[in-house]
């Protein structure tokens, strides 16, 4: 069977405050210069060391709750003693470190010294993603598929959640130099931002060094300890800008492919007239169904100015549209040229759920075929195999039960494949996960998509039941192998039954597991 999946990863108990100086790079002092709790003798021996090393620490600014911080109001912290003290009764901090900082107002706490020039580092490109409607599974999926490194830290807010990248090499801010470095990490992060906003909602509006929620124990759902090189990042910026400059506005048809007016056709009329169209229902959101729309526009060779006015039209009917950014990114999505039609499946369930179920979808699978090689599209089929798997476990699954059970056959007849091309799927798709119980006629095969099962985890974490760290691992594409954050504070919990079926690839669990 192998190794088993155990021995291949590293546990390491990590409190908040060592996060932080992970973060932050050690840059603020260890102790408070001014009544420090640690013993006298260690207080001294590390002034001593302080005298000895020419870099100067920093400082971070902490606030106690966002209506505060909307008033400027917060703390300076100088050490990661004071922040160990702090951290639990604070909801913001900035992880990028200042030079120094005062007070307008002492008595107030009016907090002085936060703007972009006094910064002394920065250690961290900070995303926010605003809303709980998202699928952060697509987020990993997306730094994988872009050459980004995985994120090193991911908390979740009252709104939504915030992805922090350690960088290895700070960029050291520095006025002689007319801050540059200040420019480049802004244009780092910004670039970052707008690449990962085609997988994820992220706020490209957000002020890239500024205030981030600070970690604790109630809102860290993953952690993971390797920075991210910051040469190859700048290295991948510029490579990114190149090829944002070529493809501006550039919209790609097919010269082989003999365009079909999907626009003219009575499922599209359907679903446009179609006002009632709400969010949240997997494959067939409002999202869902701008996509399918402006892809029908696509495939029929529409210019892209005449298919943005008709279906912003749309959008501006719906009774709860979808934000002008969010619209957009799914126009230009559809246009790109990364896809090659609506598909059936799609089309099918949008109009069973908000239309009167009169217009029919007339025609083949719904792929408009490309003339490439026989070898593509073989590989396009399986694609589409592993589109129609996931549509249908999106409907029929959950976080709370992420796999679906029944024997191979019998899944492969519900995805109406062979057994053969099932087990070829899942064995070609980074998006499944298949397990076998059992042997022969009684086996129980149990399949479930990465992203639930991603969902599934992150809830269970946020109910406090303790994950292992193997249970993401599992998840995460090779070589960013996930490591989750375990508390040294927290007791060691039973595994559920939905973790404990991820060890039946091969590996037995531990008897004892901590998280």
């Amino acid at each position: 069977m192998g190794t088993p999946i155990a021995a291949n990863y590293k546990r390491s108990l990590l409190s908040i405050v060592e996060i932080m100086q992970f973060m932050t790079h050690s840059s603020l002092r260890l102790y408070k210069k001014k009544g420090s709790r640690q013993p006298l003798n260690r207080v001294v021996e590390y002034e001593n060391t302080m005298n000895e090393n020419p870099h100067r620490k920093g400082v971070v600014f902490v606030s106690p709750c966002k209506a505060d911080l909307m008033e400027g109001k917060g703390y300076i912290v100088t050490s990661y003693e004071a922040l160990q003290e702090k951290y639990g009764t604070l909801t913001h901090w900035t992880p990028n470190t200042y030079r120094g900082g005062t007070y307008y107002d002492f008595k107030r706490r009016i907090i002085k010294g936060h703007e972009r020039e006094n910064l002394k580092q920065i250690n961290v490109i900070s995303l926010d993603i605003d809303t709980k409607e998202v699928d952060l599974y697509a987020l990993y999926l997306g730094c994988e598929e872009l050459g980004l490194p995985r994120p090193n830290l991911l908390l979740e807010t009252p709104r939504g959640f915030q992805v922090f990248f350690v960088l290895e090499t700070p960029f050291h801010i520095h006025k002689k130099q007319d801050y540059k470095a200040l420019r480049v990490a802004e244009r780092l992060s910004e670039n970052m931002r707008k690449a990962l906003k085609s997988y994820v909602p992220v706020d490209t509006g957000c002020v890239p060094f500024g205030f981030y929620r600070i970690p604790r124990e109630d809102n860290v759902l993953d952690f993971y300890d390797q920075p991210a090189n910051t040469s190859q990042l700048l290295t991948w910026s510029k490579q990114y800008e190149e090829k944002e400059n070529r493809n501006f506005l550039r919209v790609v048809y097919n010269k082989n492919a003999s365009a079909i007016d999907q626009t003219s056709s009575d499922w599209y009329r359907a679903l446009i007239r179609a006002t009632h169209i709400q969010k949240g229902h997997f494959g067939s959101s409002r999202n869902n169904a701008l996509m399918t729309l402006a892809l029908a526009n696509y495939a029929s060779e529409r210019p892209l100015e005449e298919a943005y006015d008709e279906l912003d039209q749309f959008n501006s009917n719906l009774y709860q549209p979808l934000k002008k950014g969010e619209f957009e990114r799914i126009i230009r999505s559809a246009y790109s040229g990364k896809y090659k039609g609506v598909k059936r499946s799609y089309v099918e369930d949008l109009l069973e759920l908000w239309t009167d179920g009169q217009a029919q979808f007339k025609g083949s699978e719904g792929w408009y075929k490309f003339k490439k090689p026989r070898e593509e599209r073989v590989r396009s089929h399986y694609e589409e195999w592993e589109e129609d798997i996931i549509a249908y476990l999106n409907t029929h699954t959950s976080p709370e039960t992420p796999f679906l059970e029944a024997s191979l056959s019998s899944l492969a007849k519900t995805f109406g494949m062979s057994v053969s091309t099932l087990k070829e799927v899942c064995r070609q798709s980074s998006k499944l996960k298949k397990f076998t119980i059992g042997r022969g006629r009684g086996a129980i095969t149990k399949l479930a998509s990465r992203s639930m099962l991603f969902r599934s985890l992150l809830m269970l974490r946020k109910n406090s039941i303790l994950q292992a760290q193997l249970s993401f691992a599992e998840l995460l594409p090779e070589p960013n192998q996930f490591v989750a954050l375990q508390f040294p504070t927290l007791e060691t919990e039973l595994l559920t039954h939905e973790v404990d079926i991820l060890y039946r690839s091969g590996a037995s669990p531990p008897d004892k597991m901590t998280s």
